[in-house]
């Protein structure tokens, strides 16, 4: 049995300690920090900001749209972190992953409002390589120089035919396939 081999065993006692010492960062350098505020304010602001300027008439349509952001940023980023090409130093909370804040708040915020406010393909098509110029180019490097996030083995260009044709694709799953107009 898989569970009971030896080395289980041990892979199963350094992640013990690796949780360990990653709790303790935690609580000496992260809890608390500058960054650790900004990241609650980065969770926290957006989602506000989107409840005062949703059009309550389309909420099902932006929503749906927003959860197919959130889901693909979501499992770029662990792809990302698990594959060491970036890293995210600093976690709201040592048993949620440090990814969520950003994934599940600023950038879903940031493209319903757009998909809201732009609506027609060349308008929507615009705005969104100009917000992916500045997630890539200004967003990311800022991040970086913040300590809220590093590049280990990526590049910033790589990010922005990655935002662009994310955003793209979802605005063509959601409008024909998800919600047909």
């Amino acid at each position: 049995m898989l569970c009971n081999s030896l080395n289980y065993a041990e892979i199963l006692e350094a992640q013990k300690h690796l949780h360990e010492l990653e709790y303790q960062h935690w609580l000496q350098y992260e809890l608390f920090a500058d960054q650790w505020w900004a990241l609650v304010g980065v969770l926290v602001i957006p989602w506000f900001i989107w409840w005062k300027l949703v059009d309550e008439t389309r909420t099902r349509i932006i929503l749906a749209y927003g959860l197919y952001i959130l889901f693909v940023v979501t499992a770029m980023d662990w792809l990302g972190v698990t594959m060491q090409l970036w890293i995210y130093p600093i976690k709201l909370l040592p048993i949620v992953p440090s990814i969520l804040t950003l994934d599940w708040a600023l950038l879903p915020v940031i493209h319903m409002l757009i998909y809201q406010y732009f609506p027609r393909w060349q308008s929507f098509l615009i705005a969104e390589t100009i917000c992916s110029v500045l997630l890539a180019f200004v967003g990311e490097p800022f991040a970086e120089w913040f300590g809220i996030y590093f590049v280990l083995h990526w590049y910033h260009i790589w990010s922005f035919p990655i935002y662009l044709l994310k955003t793209i694709f979802g605005k063509w799953l959601i409008e024909n396939l998800v919600f047909r107009r």
